[in-house]
């Protein structure tokens, strides 16, 4: 039996605390649970041996496993989804001897952390935020708050918090929880008074008054007309949810809202995307980064072939199997014309395929490079297999609105040279291309450019 004070009262808990030791002045802390205990929990497997504590007296540390004790879909498994463990570096504990002396160290713990193994150790719930931050800077699996190290991350998986910077974010923490409660408490004492007076035809307190406060959740929670509040995920799909659920009513009564709403969140996701491929134009990123882009934002595909197509399938067999299961040709993108239902095929290379060779062939004419011309013969071999076994393709994927009138290819590689020459060279090459359009990154972004151009001009409006 163990027994644990809180407060004025006194609890025993059933489960049994072991102590074992590692090596000299160094120890495990493990943690059996009940049988009642865990009939109580609703848990039918084997009985548990949790290690919840690893006490180190010549390291001068104590190390904290947090498992989660209640959640049935996950008990006793580790409760974050990447820290398994979080370390006190400098606290001065002694090596406990008994289980007394286990529980005179977690009521030693500093504040805001967890003190019942039997609701599992580590920073109370409402410092998850800490936990959640550090997990999202990288993949680290212990968090060390130390007294005698800075702030630092220059181990690997180790993510080291200092203690005076540890105790502000926790004051922080709870300044915020505390003024957004007060706001709350306020906006609700309101709300509720004016809901009554409406009713007793009294005067209802002003929403205004509430925006001259030092409180600034107050000014975010009472002024409906700012527009830089920043929303939570959450927030965030409630505001969605409500925007969904009343389209019918709003095209109704304001339409004109609702076109200029789609219009913003077009044009700001038009702007994300500018901003991306512009970034990483540059960059030697591999041909299943761009694939995935182009995947993602499948109107670039109109852009690049000029008239509207939609996106049928990508990474697409488009014939040539053999017996052996080998030689099976994959388009990245098969496409259709949206009115004629003709079909397209997609080549994405990436920005850094060099066009053409470095050196001139004669008269400052360059020929194009070997990747160019193997990018060109790679479509022209899959357009050709195409045409030879549509038919079978489009009973196999029920595809009866596809043509194949005159299958057109695009070919996305490279960028513009920039010597006249080179240009001149280029050109001329791609202009004798008869089945299959080649286009440049930098191209498609002077599209997406101009396509922005467009819809801020009609925004503007």
């Amino acid at each position: 039996m163990v027994r644990i004070y809180r407060g004025d009262s006194e609890e025993i808990a059933s489960g049994e605390l072991v102590i074992e030791e590692v090596h000299p002045n160094h120890v495990d802390v493990f943690y059996i649970p009940d049988d009642s205990e865990l009939e109580a929990l609703g848990y039918d497997g084997d009985k548990p041996k949790l290690h919840i504590l690893s006490i180190a007296g010549q390291n001068n540390y104590i190390s904290l496993y947090p498992i989660e004790m209640h959640n049935l879909l996950n008990i006793f498994e580790p409760k974050h989804e990447k820290i398994q463990s979080i370390t006190l570096d400098g606290f001065g504990f002694s090596v406990p001897k008994n289980s007394d002396e286990v529980l005179e160290i977690l009521e030693s713990l500093p504040s805001g952390f967890t003190k019942d193994y039997e609701h599992g150790l580590g920073l109370a719930y409402e410092y998850r935020f800490l936990i959640h931050a550090i997990e999202e800077m990288g993949d680290f699996e212990h968090l060390v708050i130390s007294k005698t190290e800075e702030t630092n991350i220059d181990k690997e998986k180790f993510f080291t918090l200092n203690f005076k910077h540890y105790d502000n974010l926790r004051k922080n923490i709870n300044n915020t929880a505390s003024r957004a409660q007060s706001a709350a408490r306020r906006i609700k004492g309101i709300t509720t008074y004016n809901m009554l007076a409406y009713f007793l035809d009294s005067p209802a307190i002003p929403q205004r008054t509430l925006q001259r406060s030092n409180n600034p959740f107050l000014n975010i929670i009472s002024d409906p007309n700012r527009n830089d509040i920043p929303l939570s995920e959450g927030d965030q799909e409630i505001v969605i949810k409500m925007a969904v659920a009343n389209t019918k009513a709003i095209v109704e009564s304001q339409p004109e809202k609702l076109i200029k709403l789609r219009d913003e969140i077009e044009l700001v996701t038009l702007e994300q995307l500018i901003e991306k491929f512009e970034a990483t134009l540059d960059r030697r990123l591999t041909e299943a980064y761009w694939q995935q882009l182009f995947c993602d934002n499948p109107f670039i595909l109109t852009l690049a072939f000029g008239y509207p197509v939609i996106k049928i399938k990508d990474q697409a067999h488009v014939g040539g199997r053999k017996f052996d299961g080998s030689g099976d040709k994959i388009t990245d993108f098969l496409v259709k014309n949206s009115l004629s239902n003709n079909a397209a095929l997609f080549e994405i290379k990436t920005p850094g395929t060099p066009l053409l060779n470095k050196t001139p062939q004669r008269s400052a004419i360059y020929s194009p490079s070997s990747a160019l011309s193997g990018a060109l013969n790679q479509m022209l071999d899959q357009r050709s297999q195409f045409q030879r076994e549509v038919a079978m393709i489009k009973n196999n994927e029920r595809l009866n609105n596809l043509e194949s009138y005159a299958v057109q290819g695009v070919l996305v590689i490279g960028k513009t040279p920039i010597e006249l020459d080179q240009q001149k060279s280029f050109e001329l090459f791609r202009g004798n291309s008869k089945d299959v359009a080649i286009i440049t990154f930098d191209e498609l972004l002077e599209k997406l450019k101009a396509l922005h151009s467009f819809l801020s001009a009609k925004a503007d409006d």
